[in-house]
């Protein structure tokens, strides 16, 4: 029963949508209702329509590299409506990587977080970077914004922000225990502007090879 609940909290954990997200995605929709850019809105719909039903149908407690690149990229093509010219992605992704699995979502929920505590906070150009990269026994991935950047760790209450980033906090300890660790670039302690996440996990190639608390039902989905 317990690895059973623990299974359900995890689940529930992946499936969590952020609704400052949603209002703002609807609201970019409905302005092209309005100026009847029809053929734009069926494109965006239908990138809605995905993101939403990959984020319900996903149970699997970690899934290939290239999933989640393909499911950012339909929240990117949301947020491009919202932002236009003014926004540049760069991804940067090593070759031959794309099979290792990792938890749904991460990538998605550290890019959300750049726009929502960064870009959004910007009168002129923003500029997300998605890095990802291996070592021999580690996934690395980084993403930065050229917003305000982080006043305080994300993960301390007195922050303010990162529900996502939390999430995605309890959900790489479900898995990986100590094994897997997520920092911040603080103001205080780099002159480059911006903010900057680093997410350092254990590369995984097999479901079953999982620590953390999790790891003797890891094989669900």
């Amino acid at each position: 029963m317990e690895k059973e609940l623990e299974t359900t909290r995890y689940v529930r954990l992946n499936q969590q949508i952020q609704p400052h997200f949603l209002f703002n995605a609807l609201n970019s929709m409905f302005s092209l209702i309005r100026l009847k850019k029809y053929d734009r809105l069926e494109e965006v719909f239908e990138h809605m329509v995905l993101y939403l039903r990959s984020k319900y149908d996903q149970e699997q407690v970690l899934y290939f590299l290239k999933e989640e690149i393909e499911y950012t990229n339909h929240f990117l093509a949301i947020q491009k409506l919202r932002f236009g010219n003014r926004l540049r992605v760069e991804w940067h992704v090593e070759e031959g990587i794309e099979e290792i699995l990792i938890i749904p979502y991460l990538i998605q929920t550290l890019v959300e977080n750049a726009f929502k505590h960064g870009i959004e906070n910007l009168e002129g150009p923003g500029v997300v970077k998605i890095m990802i990269q291996a070592t021999e026994r580690r996934l690395l991935i980084i993403v930065k914004d050229n917003g305000p950047g982080f006043a305080f760790n994300p993960l301390e209450e007195q922050s303010g922000v990162g529900i996502g980033l939390k999430n995605i906090s309890k959900r790489l300890h479900l898995l990986f225990g100590e094994d897997a660790k997520m920092t911040f670039s603080l103001d205080r302690q780099h002159e480059e502007q911006g903010g900057k996440v680093i997410v350092s996990m254990p590369k995984v190639f097999n479901r079953n090879d999982l620590g953390g608390e999790m790891n003797e039902h890891s094989n669900i989905g």
